[in-house]
């Protein structure tokens, strides 16, 4: 009786120590972030980025198979994307979140079937429109001009704004209907570029000059999902101050934004250094310019429209080397090193889609973005 006691209470212990083991063990099993905002301006519908491997050196196996991205606070599931290297493994997780003015965010990803999410970024190359290329996201569309544009005589490497007020991803839809100069209640294609830098293009710039590329000779798509859409762009060489120079434009754009990033590689021979003028196109109507330095924006409130409603462009360049009129353009100035990125941000809004009603709105959505860069959110995970 004696050894049949203490054979149940070993058992016993065992069995209770296996439920303690397997009990921890799944409540171990999520990976726990921490994000904090210590701005005092709210950061709404922010699309974070996670290291991977990060993530999988706190636990790879919840990664290892389908998982949700929740708040620890709500049990809402929150929308997120998987960013693929060129070798096709895991480099970064996008999480879309939003954070209130100082204070601290807590998700959790955990073992579980995600929810269907919306499409919110889209990109591609247009044949059937002389090779353009459009892209968009939930807020705003863009495109730029490729080589059977070109081919016609219509030279431009400027940025083209599509103004949108629907969430709906548009870009297949109006080039099907072809009828986008026309607002059907979605929006439409009311900006004009020619051969401009546009709404937030990019060139060199020496001795009070521009010096333009032509359209985009090749392309490349990265990335195109519900919260990002990366591509490239490259360009033929043309000479600048006697030099021969190429140009790679990385584009990023992120649902819930209003500005895209632009990360511009130049390579010339014999080149240091490139100085850059970052471009919008001044129409010759009266609009409204705000040209701020010191914070690193640049703000257009163009020309109202009765028909087209009013556009504002925006610029936001952190280490800009001062802002002036040049041949026609609003520009900021740089300087990028050879053979280096160098990244701007330019964006667009339009009062019709009942966000940005007027120029202060749009000044303090620029303003703002400017902090977020400077004072990014501290993630940290566990």
């Amino acid at each position: 009786m004696k050894k049949i006691l203490i054979s149940f209470f070993l058992l016993s212990a065992y069995f209770v120590g296996w439920a303690v083991r397997t009990t921890g063990s799944e409540t171990d099993k999520s990976i726990e972030i921490r994000i904090e905002n210590t701005l005092g301006i709210a950061m709404k519908n922010e699309v974070i980025e996670l290291d991977w491997n990060s993530m999988a050196k706190s636990n790879s196996s919840v990664l290892a198979s389908s998982f949700v991205v929740e708040s620890t606070l709500t049990g809402e599931q929150l929308p997120y994307q998987i960013i693929l290297d060129e070798n096709h493994k895991p480099l970064q997780l996008l999480v879309q979140i939003s954070i209130a003015p100082e204070t601290i965010l807590n998700i959790h990803i955990r073992k579980g079937t995600p929810e269907a999410y919306k499409i919110k970024t889209f990109g591609r190359m247009v044949p059937e429109r002389k090779d353009d290329f459009a892209w968009e996201n939930d807020l705003i569309a863009f495109r730029m001009y490729g080589p059977a544009l070109q081919a016609t005589g219509e030279i431009s490497n400027g940025m083209d704004v599509w103004v949108k007020r629907t969430p709906e991803m548009i870009i297949n839809k109006w080039y099907k209907l072809d009828d986008y100069h026309v607002d059907h209640g979605e929006g439409m294609d009311c900006y004009k570029v020619g051969p401009t830098l546009g709404a937030g293009g990019i060139a060199p710039y020496s001795n009070g000059k521009l010096s333009f590329s032509k359209n985009w000779s090749g392309y490349k798509v990265i990335t195109t999902g519900n919260l990002r859409t990366v591509f490239e762009l490259t360009y033929s060489s043309w000479l600048f101050n006697g030099k021969e120079i190429t140009e790679t434009k990385r584009i990023t754009l992120n649902a819930g934004s209003q500005l895209n990033q632009v990360s511009v590689t130049y390579s010339a021979n014999n080149l240091d250094t490139i100085p850059v003028a970052m471009g919008i196109t001044k129409r010759p109507e009266k609009g409204v310019v705000t040209m701020n330095e010191r914070s690193g924006y640049l703000a257009y409130w163009e020309p109202s429209s009765e028909k087209s409603g009013t556009i504002g462009i925006g610029l936001v360049i952190a280490e800009n080397k001062g802002m002036s009129v040049v041949e026609n353009h609003l520009v900021a100035f740089g300087k990028a090193l050879n053979h280096r990125p160098f990244t701007y941000y330019q964006g667009a809004c339009w009062d019709k889609a009942g966000v940005f009603l007027n120029e202060k709105d749009w000044e303090k959505y620029l303003s703002e973005f400017s902090m977020k860069l400077k004072t990014p959110l501290k993630i940290s995970i566990n």
